[in-house]
């Protein structure tokens, strides 16, 4: 049986003065992934901020099983963490219907 295919989608806030802030250190995350795993990353921002915040969106599609564990790890040894405010919430999909 294949393994199913997943997509990721990680979704954070942060403040609005940080936002120069997380996309240098979302580039430099993005360059480390494509390097080491050959994946590449969606940025997304919603276009208003409420409270302060911002709510970031980073896409993935297809991913291996273990990427979960490799991004921590090259997400931690960035300086992103410490401009996040609260969690980085992470959900997983698959494809229901295959578009031909």
């Amino acid at each position: 049986m294949a393994e199913t295919e997943l997509d990721c989608y990680i979704y954070f806030k942060t403040a609005q003065e940080h936002a120069p802030a997380v996309l240098a250190q979302v580039t430099k995350i993005q360059k480390i992934l494509i390097e080491q795993l050959n994946i590449r990353m969606q940025l997304q921002r919603r276009p208003d901020a409420m409270n302060g915040l911002y709510t970031w969106m980073e896409v993935y599609r297809q991913i291996p099983s273990d990427f979960e564990a490799s991004l921590s790890a090259i997400v931690n040894q960035s300086s992103l963490m410490p401009l996040i405010q609260g969690e980085r919430h992470a959900e997983y999909f698959m494809d229901a219907i295959s578009c031909a």
